[in-house]
């Protein structure tokens, strides 16, 4: 007989922020995708070499497809829900504020850069390469990039270097 206590969603679903493992199954292929054995070293070359090709972040469309067919939890590529998006937004864009103006008012003049940055200055007026620019910038650096390097490598790295630093809390 089972308790009401162990179906508790707390139970289920785990404590915020906890780490659990990847779940147990009987599918050898996500076994091996989750390993380091062949399949698993295979399919992070294949990942890594896929690249972006043109403006399509084919890389990180692999890593979704990886996580999807490996059973490996969402949040361990990094897949999470903020707790409130209205913070996250306000949050990010005063530091994003805030870093810029730090660049713009103290670092570059520090470092005798000029105030216009040239490789972007087409930008400046130039209505027909903006759409471009911002998929350029929302969807290969900030999806493509940020899923395969900082989703997938992370992921793949920890896994790979969790006996020698132990378990995370």
């Amino acid at each position: 007989m089972t308790s009401d206590a162990s179906k508790s969603p707390e139970r289920v679903l785990g404590l915020p922020g906890e780490r659990r493992a990847a779940p147990q199954s009987d599918d050898s292929v996500a076994e091996g995708l989750r390993g380091f054995g062949p399949l698993g070293v295979l399919a992070i070359l294949v990942i890594l070499f896929a690249g972006n090709y043109p403006f399509v972040p084919l890389s990180a469309i692999l890593v979704l497809v990886w996580v999807w067919r490996s059973r490996t939890p969402w949040r361990d590529i990094g897949y999470v829900w903020p707790r409130s998006w209205t913070r996250t937004l306000a949050v990010g864009i005063a530091f994003g504020i805030a870093f810029k103006f730090l660049m713009k008012a103290i670092v570059m003049p520090l470092l005798g850069a000029p105030p216009i940055n040239q490789a972007f200055h087409y930008l400046a007026g130039n209505r027909a390469a903006l759409p471009a620019a911002i998929y350029a910038m929302i969807v290969v650096a900030g999806f493509g990039e940020e899923t395969l390097f900082r989703g997938y490598m992370f992921e793949r790295f920890g896994k790979l270097l969790d006996p020698v630093y132990g378990p995370r809390h």
